[in-house]
């Protein structure tokens, strides 16, 4: 028995030895992404605000209610579909960490959660007020030696402020089955993105401002370090001058104004200069040599050498979300001309 025993302290201190080890393989390098997708583009009836994956054959796209029964569409990989189920759900946010563990957020402080079939898991209130919308939602789980222990979620956005505008920001946190709201003193704003980096472990957020009539919507990026929360840019919500924040292959990547960058050691550090007036602020990738930016005429994607067109929009558009994967990417689509809701499907075809 006691060679056992020491047989077992010796394969734990190897694993502890070798987990630890200062000096791990370097990852390979990024290749670059490519670009020859065949377009597909399918119509939702309703406005839709927030799209959530888990894979090609399992998308959801949500939006606050013209109908009760269609606020909620899911794609199977064949078409685009709703349940037509009547629920008093105005959503606006939606976040999953596998196919039967997906949350939604609403108005009114409300969360919902679906395993199988969508039910209402809490109606969440701050200082007094229930009037709380959650813009949008992200998380991540908590690992220990390859086993998923908890489901690490935030749901984030804002109330009413004293004008009338939704400047209070929220931030719910949900860990090992409980829900606390963060302390927020010091934002100001509808906190839109939030994400936590994994090279630095900090927290980054996009929050906007709504100015209401007295001056310009503004966007500011905050860092949420040890308990504080740093504003380290803002500026007006124009074209050109906007703000977006975007999660990379684990690392927080910041649109601002025509420079897109990443944060080291307390400082931006440029990856890449848009040239095109056309940019938007508004970014999403699979890496640091596959960045898809929006752009008001199109879309564009950065491989790491050069930006490219993918497509072009045939009248102004917005890009409200978007879910990418290895070999299929989807982007949520709002054109005002026509009060179009699109989906836009791009596939590689790797000859299968």
């Amino acid at each position: 028995m006691k060679k056992i025993i020491n047989l077992t302290y010796i394969c734990l201190f190897l694993f502890i030895s070798l987990s630890c080890n200062n000096d791990p393989i370097t990852p390979p390098e990024d290749q670059p992404g490519r670009r020859d997708y065949a377009w597909t583009v399918d119509t939702i009836p309703n406005y839709m605000t927030r799209m959530w994956g888990y894979s090609p054959t399992d998308v959801w796209v949500v939006g606050p209610p013209g109908d009760f029964s269609k606020s909620i569409y899911h794609f199977d990989g064949l078409k685009w579909s709703t349940d037509e189920v009547f629920r008093l759900v105005d959503p606006h946010s939606i976040f999953g960490f596998s196919s039967n563990n997906i949350y939604m957020g609403s108005s009114n402080g409300r969360i919902w959660h679906f395993d199988g079939t969508w039910k209402e898991i809490a109606a969440l209130t701050k200082d007094g007020h229930s009037d709380i919308v959650f813009d949008n939602m992200w998380g991540t789980t908590t690992n220990l030696f390859g086993r998923a222990l908890s489901n690490d979620l935030y749901a984030f956005g804002a109330y009413v402020d004293e004008k009338g505008n939704f400047n209070k920001s929220i931030i719910a946190h949900y860990f090992s089955g409980k829900w606390e709201m963060l302390n927020t003193d010091g934002l100001f704003g509808i906190v839109v993105h939030l994400y936590k980096n994994s090279y630095d472990k900090k927290i980054y957020m996009q929050v906007i401002e709504i100015g209401g009539a007295e001056r310009l919507d503004s966007t500011y990026i905050y860092e949420y370090a040890s308990g504080k929360y740093s504003e380290i840019y803002g500026d007006e919500w124009l074209q050109g001058l906007q703000a977006d924040i975007s999660l990379i292959n684990g690392e927080v990547y910041f649109a601002l104004g025509s420079e897109i960058a990443t944060r080291v050691d307390n400082k931006f550090q440029t990856v890449l200069k848009v040239d095109n007036p056309n940019f938007y602020q508004r970014i999403w990738g699979r890496g640091s040599k596959d960045i898809f930016l929006m752009m008001v005429d199109g879309l564009a994607h950065y491989n790491g050498t050069d930006i490219e067109y993918l497509f072009h929009y045939p009248f102004h558009t917005q890009i409200a979300g978007a879910a990418l994967f290895e070999n299929d990417v989807f982007f949520l689509v709002y054109q005002s001309q026509g009060n179009l809701n699109l989906i836009y499907h791009g596939k590689i075809n790797n000859g299968g």
